[in-house]
């Protein structure tokens, strides 16, 4: 009896030190993203999302003043395409949407470059109604890295994955915005991402939760 009890309460305590499986929520590639030559607007979007075993997916748009942006899809961070934009302006935005019902613990990461003359200061900014946005990274720096379209990517373009505030967890609708805080003097001058990645850990079920404190307790108890 003494043994089986002891044996529960380890069991229990190995899954309270076990490191949680995060789950891809949503991704974008955008190796299927296929921009014509010479487009241009203020916005672009919706993309859908391409992540291979993605639990929800979800939507991304570019958003910028000026409808003389130019939207193109040049190589990605060690893959064919991206998703990049000339003609910045400090607000201008990439968002993404998708849903994180169920799901806690939640990550973003991210590939983006800039040119030269491209902008290079952003915000990773969240919201749960798309109106109110809150800032999780102010002001990170984005380099001026040459891609190629040949794996393996550059590591001095990847971001994160960053926890967002727990707010953004178990929602209906999560957005995510890398927001230019700055107008670069040339419009010509590009911004492009890659890789994106929305991860969250599945909330236990409630009958896991009291087997598990059952167990501690029938431990703490022996």
């Amino acid at each position: 009896m003494r043994r089986s009890a002891i044996a529960l309460g380890i069991a229990c305590l190995g899954l309270l030190a076990a490191p949680a499986l995060a789950d891809l929520l949503a991704g974008w590639s955008f190796e299927a993203l296929n921009i014509p030559s010479g487009t241009t607007g203020t916005t672009y979007g919706p993309i859908a999302s391409d992540g291979v075993g993605e639990i929800f997916g979800g939507n991304a748009y570019g958003r910028h003043a000026s409808a003389s942006t130019t939207w193109s899809a040049p190589v990605g961070n060690g893959s064919g395409k991206s998703f990049s934009s000339n003609t910045w302006s400090a607000g201008d935005y990439y968002q993404f949407q998708t849903s994180t019902l169920g799901y806690e613990s939640i990550l973003f990461g991210w590939d983006q470059t800039r040119s030269s003359t491209g902008p290079g200061t952003f915000d990773l900014e969240y919201s749960l109604d798309g109106i109110n946005f809150y800032v999780v990274i102010d002001d990170y720096t984005v380099n001026a890295v040459t891609w190629s379209s040949i794996p393996p990517p550059k590591p001095e373009s990847t971001f994160g994955p960053f926890a967002i505030p727990a707010a953004a967890e178990n929602q209906p609708v999560v957005y995510f915005r890398l927001t230019s805080q700055v107008t670069p003097s040339n419009t010509a001058g590009t911004n492009r991402v890659d890789n994106i990645l929305v991860y969250g850990t599945l909330i236990p079920e409630p009958a896991g939760l009291l087997l598990l404190a059952a167990g501690l307790w029938t431990l703490r108890r022996r």
